[in-house]
């Protein structure tokens, strides 16, 4: 396997439009990194760079330590896994992964016995007799899947495999490409719109907007520690609630909504970060899992009671989701299944106040 590395890599099209900014990307050998963010922001752009589908207007590529920028895609040794699957529907499931190493002129005996290990791999060795008409959507993503495997490349590039499966499906798919990780211990690459898919499969996590990287990091830190107000609304779901307000000090900091309905005393370990915002506006961020229902439910954290209107009550069975509004912000709250609240009805909430984040108004950073 091998290590891929973008150096100041931007796609410009004709008439000017920037569709990568600037990308510095560094995939380690072995390691599972995701591209994620909003339709439009250059995530499958990138990932088409690599593949050599995308011609680099501006920067590095490297695979392996070579420069493979006007190398050809057939010689990058990688291979991609479509959205659409892209198999012939006149082959065989056979034909279909035996297809790319006919092309390189296999010998017989070793494209039987590639095709016939990444069947078993995959739980698709009875369907191999088969053509793609007669599977199902997720056993046609495992034939595409599979025919990426028999190649044995280097990278493999995934370009939102899992968004034409239902949802139940994509769960369990979802396992399987991060079982087929481990046991190929294989560098790839996946690019998804679906943060929730980026946090259970990535050992790394690039979140990208409008073409630029905004951050790179472990799932965990993207969660505890986003830099800008965007990647900490993209990552978490439900996202994070977000309340214009304003910094001022009495007997120690507090933050004060637009609309004076909540003062929140904000915690020594936030106050010295917050001590050039007094008097100014700022954004507060606060997880829908950090507002409960009980002051006793936090088992660390100081509590912060807050008295709400329920507009709209969502039982999931496993958790209960309570909107309100605050300040013209509407508002989620994720608490556990006890008894269901009633729409309308007025309720205390209280929010752990060591779980704060707070971003600058104007450039939306994190402080």
């Amino acid at each position: 396997m091998a290590e891929v590395i973008l150096k100041n890599v931007s796609k410009i099209y004709e008439g000017g439009t920037k569709a990568v900014n600037n990308v510095n990307i560094e995939v380690k050998d072995k390691e599972f990194v995701v591209l994620v963010g909003p339709s439009g922001c250059g995530k499958s752009t990138t990932l088409r760079m690599i593949a050599g589908l995308e011609e680099i207007t501006e920067g590095e590529l490297y695979i392996d330590e070579k420069l493979v920028n006007d190398v050809s895609p057939k010689d990058r040794d990688i291979a991609m896994v479509f959205q659409n699957y892209a198999l012939y529907p006149h082959m065989t499931v056979y034909e279909n992964m035996a297809f790319g190493l006919k092309l390189r002129k296999f010998p017989k005996d070793q494209i039987k016995e590639r095709v016939h290990e990444a069947a078993r791999i995959l739980e698709i060795e009875d369907l191999l007799q088969r053509k793609p008409k007669a599977l199902s959507g997720g056993q046609r993503q495992r034939v595409a899947v599979g025919r990426a495997i028999v190649r044995k490349p280097k990278v493999f590039l995934f370009d939102e495999p899992l968004s034409n499966l239902d949802a139940k499906l994509r769960v369990q798919m979802r396992t399987e490409i991060s079982k087929l990780h481990h046991a190929l211990e294989a560098t790839m690459i996946y690019v998804t719109h679906d943060q929730t898919e980026a946090m259970t499969m990535g050992d790394k996590i690039v979140v990208m907007k409008d073409g630029f990287v905004q951050q790179i990091d472990s799932p965990l830190n993207l969660y505890n520690y986003p830099v800008n107000k965007f990647v900490a609304g993209f990552i978490g779901s439900p996202s994070m609630n977000f309340i214009n307000g304003k910094i001022v000090e009495e007997n120690g900091f507090l933050f004060k909504d637009d609309s004076n309905s909540i003062t929140i005393k904000i915690p020594e370990n936030s106050s010295s970060k917050l001590k050039n915002y007094k008097d100014k506006e700022v954004i507060l961020g606060v997880r829908p899992e950090e507002i409960y229902d009980s002051p006793m439910e936090s088992n660390n954290g100081k509590m912060q009671k807050m008295d709400v209107v329920l507009e709209v009550v969502e039982p999931l069975g496993n958790e209960i989701l309570l909107y309100f509004t605050i300040s013209g912000s509407q508002i989620v709250a994720r608490i556990p299944p006890r008894e269901k609240p009633a729409q309308g009805s007025a309720m205390s909430l209280f929010l752990n106040t060591d779980k704060l984040h707070f971003f600058d108004k104007q450039g939306e950073l994190a402080i």
